[in-house]
């Protein structure tokens, strides 16, 4: 099974998973979640092959196949979230489908180098639809703290690493398997504060290189993997 058909069976299940629970579920929840994340592992690497004090342009090379998706920094995102939530004697689950939106930018000290050369540094989205559960238990009107998982796909994107007009790439991720797993409380009813573990998959990523006097607009076989992971805080609201 290829990735468009895992991805269509996700959305499937999704439809199934919800419409079977409706009949039965207690109370609706949608919910809109303003998220920083830190990177770790591959994703928070030094980037190699990048010389911050070469401030001569003809000296400096771009972030290519062999470095890309490395040296991430800090950064924020969006989630929205719906779920329904069910009694179950010893506290309530509530089965979800979610999309968030992620961005991180690269290090100051890879920036300042891209900036040295009037270079055009990457940026980093992502975009993982998952589905989960999230389980709560009240310990009084104002703690109700909770512990969720979730699985699901999801979607990077590199924007174009650039020396101006003289060297540039273009990548083009894979969508990855992804999962994450969050521990927290609600503050009340409206308002809850989690910690985040965001495995958001190994991606495969293809590349196609350009430079002055040359073009080649296919991506190439070749392709760099890496694993992009985030831990993130997430503020939640919810209705």
């Amino acid at each position: 099974m290829n990735k468009k058909q895992n991805i269509k069976a996700l959305c499937i299940a999704a439809a199934m998973l919800l419409s079977g629970f409706c009949a039965h579920a207690q109370e609706l929840e949608v919910s809109a979640y303003f998220n920083g994340v830190v990177p770790v592992g591959q994703f928070a690497s030094k980037v190699t092959g990048l010389n911050p004090d070469a401030f001569d342009r003809s000296q400096f090379t771009p972030m290519n196949r062999e470095n890309i998706a490395t040296g991430a920094a800090a950064g924020l995102g969006f989630t929205l979230r719906g779920g329904f939530w069910f009694d179950m004697g010893f506290g309530e689950l509530m089965p979800y489908i979610e999309g968030t939106f992620l961005w991180n930018s690269l290090k100051s000290s890879v920036r300042q180098a891209y900036d040295a050369a009037s270079a055009k540094y990457p940026a980093y989205f992502n975009i993982p639809l998952y589905l989960g559960f999230k389980y709560r238990y009240d310990i009084n009107d104002i703690i109700r703290p909770f512990a969720e998982i979730g699985f699901g796909y999801d979607f990077l994107i590199i924007t174009r690493s650039a020396q101006q007009d003289e060297l540039w790439y273009r990548f083009k991720p894979s969508a990855a398997l992804g999962w994450q797993f969050g521990l927290g409380t609600y503050l009340g009813r409206n308002v809850s504060v989690g910690l985040y573990y965001l495995g958001l998959g190994t991606h495969k990523i293809a590349y196609s290189e350009k430079s002055r006097g040359r073009s080649d607009d296919n991506y190439a076989n070749i392709t760099s993997s890496r694993f992009i992971g985030d831990l993130g805080l997430r503020i939640g609201f919810h209705f």
